[in-house]
């Protein structure tokens, strides 16, 4: 039986039913947007040649990678605190990289999309140096260093962890302020710095990228209202599923890198509160 028949998010809103979507919005900052479809990250993959192992009944996905040495699970975990995403190695726990429900699609595209490129791992402070040159505040940790959006929501930081022997990790941490002082939390990610090169600097890239995101109505987590530049995109919901198809078709002729988010039209954006 065919799932169009049935009134769920997997024939929409954006990438398969557009009838159902009258108007996309130009969100910023992009890491306040809320996770987005997840269609975006998968559907490349797959197009890209990996594999589906998925057991029929649960909500969830796992794919493999074309040569069986990567693995992605995407679990949905309402807790904040929890990683619903996860990508790691087939064969032991090299490195791993998580993150949570709200992580927007196109920010985990950053990090996805390159997995297989071969490009040379970047300095660290050229990573520092992007983020900088995109209006984020340096800051240290400690000894670490760290990276403060200009909204001042979201949380860029190199860290080791506390195990007998430290690795060395980057994580991100994305949060709201509320009464007295206390922040909500909206998502946590963290990238061990042995995973892919070129996907670590693909997902900073995509993470500090001022360029606003498209989404639809409900689409946004409720926290983030208040905190949430919005306006009306130009671009329609029928044009958006041909960028996510013309996408999909790059992944088919190349298996290599494309653009994990194609930029939306110039707009001015008002806050919403």
């Amino acid at each position: 039986m065919s799932h169009e028949r049935f009134y769920s998010r997997v024939n929409g809103p954006t990438l398969h039913r557009v009838n159902t979507v009258r108007w996309l919005d130009e969100v910023a900052p992009r890491h306040l947007a809320g996770g987005g479809d997840p269609r975006h990250v998968t559907e490349y993959l797959l197009a890209s040649g990996w594999s589906n192992h998925s057991v029929a009944g649960y909500p969830h996905v796992l794919l493999e990678s074309p040569d069986g040495r990567l693995h992605l699970t995407l679990e949905p975990e309402a807790d904040e605190f929890k990683a619903s995403w996860r990508v790691h190695p087939a064969q032991g726990r090299a490195w791993s990289a998580q993150f949570g429900l709200h992580t927007p699609v196109e920010i985990i595209a950053g990090f996805t999309d390159a997995l297989n490129s071969t490009k040379p791992r970047p300095e660290e402070a050229e990573l520092w140096r992007l983020a900088a040159s995109r209006g984020w505040t340096m800051r240290l940790a400690g000894r670490e260093r760290a990276a403060l959006s200009p909204d001042e929501t979201a949380y860029l930081s190199r860290e080791s962890s506390l195990a007998e022997t430290p690795i060395p990790r980057w994580a991100v941490q994305v949060s709201v302020p509320i009464a007295e002082g206390r922040h909500r939390w909206i998502w946590n990610a963290s990238i061990d710095e042995a995973a892919p090169p070129a996907a670590l600097a693909g997902f900073i890239n995509a993470l500090t990228d001022p360029t606003p995101l498209l989404r639809s109505e409900g689409q946004t987590p409720q926290h983030t209202f208040g905190f949430l530049d919005s306006q009306r995109s130009p671009v329609t919901p029928e044009q958006h599923r041909l960028q996510h198809l013309r996408r999909l078709e790059a992944a088919q002729r190349t298996g290599t890198d494309t653009p994990s988010s194609p930029p939306p039209g110039p707009a001015r954006h008002k806050r919403h509160r």
